[in-house]
């Protein structure tokens, strides 16, 4: 091949356009630290690096959650904290109604003090964080507990509250007011659900008709706790195989089969329609407003088991503590696991993007003297100008 003095021009800018090329990548690299910046740079490595991200994202989202779940719990913890130190308070007042020396204008003045912390423990009960009621079950937009007059009403529900805190993994953080404070009067099946389409039953004058859509029992359990006339009288609970129909007051719930007997066939009604497998209203605002009216009424008998259940629900609480103890820890146990696992892919993720800044200065020095020399070699060879005849 004939080399012109063009050909050897062109091939000179060439050259010295492909070393400053790679001068500009490794300036990009030293200026963002980064050693990879497009996955053209590495395929293989890159893979490496989106993989750990997506492992640290979805760490920081479970950390997100047990921060959350921790901070509900421990919540919850203080409020059954000063729920007890309230109960220890009341149980106090009533040994003093027990005592025999008392008038009954006595026993009425500690029942207005009595009812003042019952007023206490619904603020407790009614309890919110970040405008999520604790005690309200899964219903959390509005307070669980009311009091009108002589009657106190459960509004919130028994379903649970799950939180994410490792992949597959889940914990229930809920402790609904039915289980903590109070629950109301109830009837449970005792006999195999069938759900037959058309048949149907009334809870408190509301009919439920069971259609082709219900194919499990929490359809049905849904479908009683979505009747509008329903939310402030009554609800339903299951656990997959029994269905309990529930109260939100002490008042008895009124049952009866309207079309078919599911009630009669489930074990909620007997032959004549009465119900069966009941349980009484129960619960420490339960407890305490019977001693509001043993008090009232000058009745030291009922004072004097009153004082008894009272102790029961102290039990109560002390066990329900425990349980929120125990998740704390474990979610503190799954906080140490993120520091530790969140280092290490951190770690691992430097070690596969980060750049070595004394190599790369060096490569960086290293193309700069290549640059020099190339421009000093094609002011040799690049074609003479007439200024270059006249010297």
């Amino acid at each position: 091949m004939r080399v012109t003095q063009r050909v050897l021009s062109d091939r000179v800018m060439q050259n010295l356009n492909n070393i400053l090329e790679r001068m500009v990548r490794i300036e990009d690299v030293l200026s963002s630290g980064k050693a990879i910046r497009r996955p053209s740079d590495d395929p293989i490595k890159i893979n490496n690096i989106l993989s750990l991200k997506t492992s640290i994202s979805k760490l920081e989202q479970f950390r997100s959650n047990v921060e959350d779940a921790r901070n509900w719990l421990n919540l919850v913890d203080e409020s059954l904290g000063s729920a007890t130190d309230v109960i220890q308070k009341i149980r106090t007042l009533a040994l003093q109604g027990a005592n025999g020396s008392l008038t009954a204008e006595d026993r009425v003045i500690i029942a207005e003090e009595v009812e003042k912390q019952l007023e206490e423990l619904v603020s407790i009960g009614n309890i919110s964080y970040a405008d999520r009621y604790l005690f309200a079950g899964a219903r959390l937009t509005e307070p669980p507990f009311v009091i009108q007059g002589n009657q106190i009403t459960y509004l919130g529900d028994s379903n649970s509250l799950i939180r994410e805190i490792e992949s597959k993994t889940v914990i229930d953080i809920s402790f609904p007011g039915d289980e903590v404070f109070f629950r109301g009067f109830e009837a449970r099946s005792s006999n195999p659900i069938t759900l037959n389409p058309g048949d149907q039953f009334s809870i408190n004058g509301t009919v439920i008709t069971i259609d082709a859509t219900m194919t499990t029992l929490q359809d049905l359990v849904n479908a009683i706790n979505n009747e509008p006339s329903l939310r402030s009288t009554a609800y339903a609970v299951t656990d997959g195989s029994t269905l309990v129909l529930r109260s939100r007051t002490e008042s008895t719930l009124v049952l009866s089969d309207v079309n078919g007997t599911p009630l009669q066939d489930w074990g909620i009604l007997d032959a004549g329609g009465n119900i069966q497998n009941t349980s009484e209203a129960e619960g420490i605002l339960k407890v305490v407003k019977d001693l509001v009216e043993h008090l009232r009424g000058n009745q030291p008998q009922g004072i004097e088991e009153d004082i008894s259940k009272i102790d029961q629900e102290l039990n109560n609480l002390l066990g329900i503590r425990a349980q929120v103890g125990a998740k704390v820890q474990r979610l503190e146990n799954a906080l140490n696991r993120f520091e530790d696992f969140s280092l290490n892919f951190k770690t691992l993720l430097s070690s596969n993007e980060d750049i070595d800044v004394a190599e790369v200065v060096m490569q960086l020095k290293e193309h700069q003297n290549v640059y020099q020399m190339a421009l000093a070699a094609a002011a040799q060879v690049t074609q003479p100008t007439l200024l270059d005849f006249l010297r």
